[in-house]
């Protein structure tokens, strides 16, 4: 084995580690120490060397899984662009919530979703932020199709309900993982559409100002 394949297999051994670490005992409740042990590295400063310290480490983790989603999020889109239904919100919906639902169904996916909650409710990280420093195309266009069709919306509510959004589909993809945890989890198609329904019901309601 090649020095850069033993960091190679390092590294990911250590992003394995911190995900099911954080997941099991959240964000603030896993050191360095926890890390690199359960990771079988040899060296304590392993962490340090392959990411430069923890918050780059959850930054990783958070983009190292989310870029599958991306991946199938992106090609939805795609299919709904040809389709001519990309300005549809409950479409755009389904295509933005099913790929991190079918994520659940495996074990890897179902440490993510609740490793995302801790994530999107720590003050300390801008999940969004930490979205478009990736590069991930598919979070942007659906950003601009959400804006486009809620035009009437006011700037400052729309941008607050795109915040807002990804909260509550982390939120929603973790409940599901925990039906499929415990074995009764609805189908796949069902389950899609309803938090999509959850996700455009609270895009469409009225703003304040609208209310009443």
């Amino acid at each position: 084995m090649t020095l850069k394949t033993r960091r190679q297999d390092t590294k990911a051994a250590l992003m394995r580690a911190a995900e099911r670490l954080f997941a099991e005992k959240g964000l603030g409740g896993v050191s360095v120490r926890d890390i690199t042990l359960a990771a079988g590295a040899r060296n304590q400063s392993a962490l340090h060397y392959h990411f430069g310290g923890m918050s780059e480490l959850i930054s990783e983790v958070f983009a190292h899984r989310y870029r599958a989603i991306e991946d199938a999020r992106r090609k939805r889109l795609a299919e709904m662009a040809a389709a001519g239904t990309d300005g549809d919100i409950l479409k755009l919906m389904e295509a933005a919530v099913s790929p991190l639902l079918e994520a659940c169904h495996e074990e890897d996916g179902r440490l993510y979703a609740r490793f995302c909650v801790q994530l999107t409710t720590d003050p300390r990280f801008d999940v969004l932020q930490l979205i478009r420093d990736t590069g991930m195309e598919s979070a942007n266009l659906m950003r601009e199709l959400i804006g486009e069709a809620l035009a009437d919306l006011p700037e400052d509510i729309l941008r607050t309900r795109l915040t807002r959004l990804f909260t509550i589909s982390m939120i929603l993809m973790a409940d599901y993982a925990g039906l499929v945890e415990a074995g009764n989890p609805p189908p796949l198609d069902e389950a899609t559409c309803e938090a999509a329904s959850t996700l455009t019901g609270f895009l469409l309601a009225p703003a304040p100002s609208q209310a009443g």
